[in-house]
């Protein structure tokens, strides 16, 4: 469940910084096919995202449960979250 969590804020990462969700103008079959069969989204690389947002967002959104991290291993993606002071060491 917490995994999914993860999954669950990478998304919402890039729907708030390019302000609509992956897969926003496929029909839900079609959406639902391609999060199976396609490699994890990602931020549009013409958008002028720091590098530390980019690597947080892939890192959330590995598809492969195995490599992504829990909710607490995430917070340890420190240069995304040191950088901008979200918690205290």
């Amino acid at each position: 469940m917490f995994d999914l969590i993860v999954c669950l804020t990478g998304i919402t990462c890039i729907e708030l910084a390019e302000r609509k969700p992956p897969y926003f103008n496929m029909n839900a079959m079609s959406a639902l096919y391609h999060i199976a069969q396609n490699d994890a989204p990602t931020l549009n690389p013409a958008g002028e995202w720091s590098d530390y947002f980019r690597h947080f967002v892939e890192t959330c959104l590995r598809k492969n449960p195995n490599e992504r991290p829990n909710s607490t291993a995430i917070l340890r993606v420190r240069n995304f979250i040191d950088h901008f002071n979200f918690i205290d060491n």
